[in-house]
């Protein structure tokens, strides 16, 4: 059926609510702020989304990565819900594609899916074009690896440019944004997602490396001559910040740009602005703890901002949210004083910095 999946959605829906904080804790506190429709819209498209993630990061072949990559967008492709279809992809979910705390996100596909198609047509059309996009560009990235930052942005534009795509999206089908915001809006988006993929690429390197993937581009790590495996060598930490302070200064401008998508949202639109401060703010306070610190390359050590922080970013943003030279006075704040302005800056028309 059509915009329909019969009337057990009301339990697939509360599944996919139950769920979502067991994929990502920090996305579903933002995802609930969003206001109805808006946040069922953007759950189930992070949903659909973290399953593709959770194929490309598993133990299987390229092929059969490839083979799933194909059978999550065919079940998502038809105009109308196809039972056979979706079950078909579920059962081979949960056999080809080891998970640990995914495992019942792909053991219940089918629900999610069944979600999926409640949606109306436009916002499927959305989540299922974005998802195309992050599907091809994670093949192209199991073919090849990141040499460049040339490489890192565009892998970080299929992972998490494409999200801020889609949120644009939303916003415009739900008439938050108007088509002339949208349009002006469309790169900040695709910067905000991107700044939250850097954040993560940086504070996430030693576990990454120890788990064989590599994020960081291999020619900057050559310029300093180390390699993978020997970036995260205690002899090798003082060279290795010289490595972090590149790949921070490249993050900087994706965070400036991610800030200005915030503050450019309508002033009514509070619930949107408080759902999209949060993660850039918590990202922001990551970025932070990962200027100069040589724990990055720790791997016994996991930086990470405290639970007291979290609850003070949720307060702040709810209080905030309306007031943009608060905002960005607060960015600049959160980022220290000794983090340098881009020159090309977006934030730099908004007279906040003191």
């Amino acid at each position: 059926m059509k915009g329909n999946a019969g009337p057990a959605i009301g339990v697939d829906k509360k599944f996919c609510w139950k769920v979502l904080p067991k994929v990502s804790r920090s996305f579903a506190l933002c995802i609930q702020m969003f206001p109805k429709p808006i946040d069922e819209e953007i759950m189930v498209a992070y949903l659909l989304y973290r399953v593709i993630d959770t194929v490309e990061d598993c133990g299987a072949s390229i092929e059969t990565k490839k083979e799933m990559f194909g059978k999550v967008l065919l079940s998502m492709a038809p105009e109308e819900y196809r039972d056979g279809l979706v079950n078909e992809c579920r059962n081979e979910l949960v056999e080809e594609i080891d998970a640990t705390y995914e495992e019942e996100l792909l053991e219940n596909y089918d629900r999610v899916v069944r979600v999926y198609y409640a949606q109306p047509e436009k916002i499927r059309k959305a989540i299922f074009r974005w998802g195309k996009v992050m599907a091809d560009g994670m093949y192209e990235f199991l073919n090849r690896s990141i040499y460049t930052i040339e490489d890192q942005n565009k892998y970080g534009y299929y992972v998490a440019g494409v999200v801020g795509y889609l949120i644009n999206d939303v916003l415009y089908y739900n008439n938050i944004i108007s088509a002339k915001l949208r349009r002006k809006l469309k790169v900040h988006a695709k910067m905000f997602g991107l700044a939250l993929q850097k954040v993560n690429i940086l504070r996430d390197v030693a576990k990454d490396i120890r788990q064989g993937r590599r994020y960081w581009p291999e020619r900057l790590i050559q310029k300093y001559h180390l390699t993978y495996e020997t970036m995260c060598l205690p002899e090798n930490r003082k060279i290795a910040i010289k490595i972090l302070k590149e790949q921070i200064k490249d993050a900087l401008k994706y965070l400036h740009s991610a800030m200005y998508y915030i503050v450019s949202l309508p002033k009514n639109a509070v619930r949107v602005r408080i759902a999209c401060a949060i993660p850039l703010f918590m990202a922001i306070e990551s970025f932070a703890k990962c200027y100069g610190n040589e724990e990055v390359f720790d791997n016994t050590k996991k930086v990470k901002i405290t639970r007291m922080q979290v609850y003070a970013i949720l307060a702040k943003s709810m209080l905030l949210s309306v007031f943009n030279r608060m905002l960005v006075g607060w960015f600049y704040e959160s980022l220290g004083k000794e983090v340098p302005v881009p020159e090309d800056s977006p934030l730099l028309e908004i007279k906040a910095r003191k």
